[in-house]
């Protein structure tokens, strides 16, 4: 009786504590079956491994076109100069100018004796004159001045000018008559001269020397070999942009020519070659240099061989020059590119003067036309100095004083 009393008690109380606010059990209520075990929690998903992803590589930009930068936009401002002839007939030739941008501008003297007025980029006199005697052949611009080769009864003898017509320098190069030098310019400054030199004998012997920017000989004259003295004496010498000569001469005995690349140190570059000899007489011959190197030969009005630079071979010109005959060749643009000057064309428009520059591997980059020469034109191609400044010879009507005038574009090509 007392143990049933005292579980009815014990229910009741439980009610009533579970009925009143704030009323707590001693013993912790359950949280779920009692012989259930606790579920372990899940393990965090390790982050993935993030894989690097390459940068995408760089797109391989255009090519550069070969004539990129080589045409300019447009033609610019020209300057101009009238100046009294040195001939009552005004035979006024072309012109050049140096690195400095000076130009020597021809004006013959009486009795067709060449001489060049030399004129500052800015149209100011300077009352000199290069070249000044019979047998001088066109200056070659420096890059401060010009060299000037004149032939003489006693032979053959080199000028140096300073880019104000001053002179600096006089070498000897033969000191007799019928000893015929062969000069040349040299791109890199200077020049070279070959000669066959009489010798005791009956004998002749081939020789080349290099000059530097003012005359002076950069070596004593270097030897490549003899020949009796009845056989013919010509020589046509050419520098390329390499620094590299090649002298050509006639075979003995024969219709061919023997061609040799030479250093400037006075050493063979190559074994002697031959190739068949264009059909005009050498005193016709050109070596000009090419962009690039190796060197062009101009035939009378022909471009004939082209002669790669250092290589014991001639080849045909190749077709961009070919097909311009009578064309002049000119180095721009820091001899990275080639310019032909062609003889003026009349059209519907008048007189058309114009350049055709090319890359220094043939590609054609374009035409550019300069305006006419007033209401006349002259037979003369335009010419390109050393600095890139385009010289246009101007033909003036009938003066009371004859005259002679020029314009030109300063640095138009540089």
């Amino acid at each position: 009786m007392d143990r049933k009393r005292w579980w009815w008690g014990k229910v009741l109380g439980l009610v009533l504590c579970v009925q009143a606010v704030g009323c707590s059990s001693d013993e912790p209520a359950p949280t779920g079956p009692p012989d259930a075990e606790e579920a372990p929690s899940a393990p965090p998903t390790p982050p993935q491994a993030q894989v690097p992803v390459p940068p995408s590589p760089p797109e391989d930009p255009a090519p550069a076109s070969a004539c990129e930068g080589l045409l300019p936009e447009q033609l610019g401002p020209s300057r101009s100069i009238v100046v009294d002839a040195l001939s009552p007939y005004a035979e006024c030739g072309g012109g050049t100018s140096d690195g400095a941008g000076f130009l020597a501008l021809m004006n013959f003297g009486t009795h067709g004796v060449p001489s060049w007025d030399v004129v500052s980029g800015e149209g100011a006199v300077t009352g000199n004159w290069v070249g000044g005697g019979e047998g001088a052949a066109n200056p070659m611009p420096q890059a401060q001045g010009f060299l000037v080769y004149r032939l003489t009864l006693w032979g053959g003898v080199l000028k140096a000018f300073s880019s104000l017509g001053e002179q600096l320098n006089y070498e000897e190069l033969t000191d007799r008559y019928d000893d015929y030098p062969s000069v040349a310019a040299d791109p890199q400054g200077g020049a070279l001269a070959a000669v066959w030199k009489t010798r005791p004998g009956n004998l002749q012997v081939l020789t080349y020397q290099f000059f530097d920017a003012v005359g002076v000989p950069l070596g004593a004259p270097t030897e490549l070999g003899a020949l009796p003295l009845d056989e013919n004496r010509d020589v046509v010498a050419g520098v390329d942009t390499k620094g590299r000569a090649l002298l050509l001469w006639p075979e003995p005995g024969g219709s061919n020519w023997t061609g040799q690349w030479l250093s400037r140190q006075g050493g063979a570059l190559t074994q002697t070659f031959t190739f068949p000899a264009p059909a005009v007489s050498a005193s016709f011959w050109r070596l000009e240099p090419l962009a690039g190197g190796g060197l062009a030969l101009r035939g009378g009005e022909q471009w004939v061989a082209r002669f790669p630079s250092g290589e014991a071979v001639a080849q045909p010109a190749p077709a961009w020059l070919a097909s311009h005959p009578g064309s002049r060749l000119a180095l721009i643009r820091n001899q990275q590119a080639n310019v032909l000057a062609s003889a003026p064309t009349m059209s519907g428009a008048g007189c058309q003067q114009s350049l055709l520059v090319f890359a220094s591997d043939g590609t054609a980059c374009g035409e550019l036309v300069f305006p006419p020469d007033g209401s006349n034109c002259s037979p003369r191609s335009l010419d390109v100095g050393r600095d890139g400044t385009v010289i246009q010879k101007l033909e003036l009507s009938a003066q009371a004083t004859p005259q002679c005038s020029w314009r030109w574009w300063p640095g138009l090509l540089r």
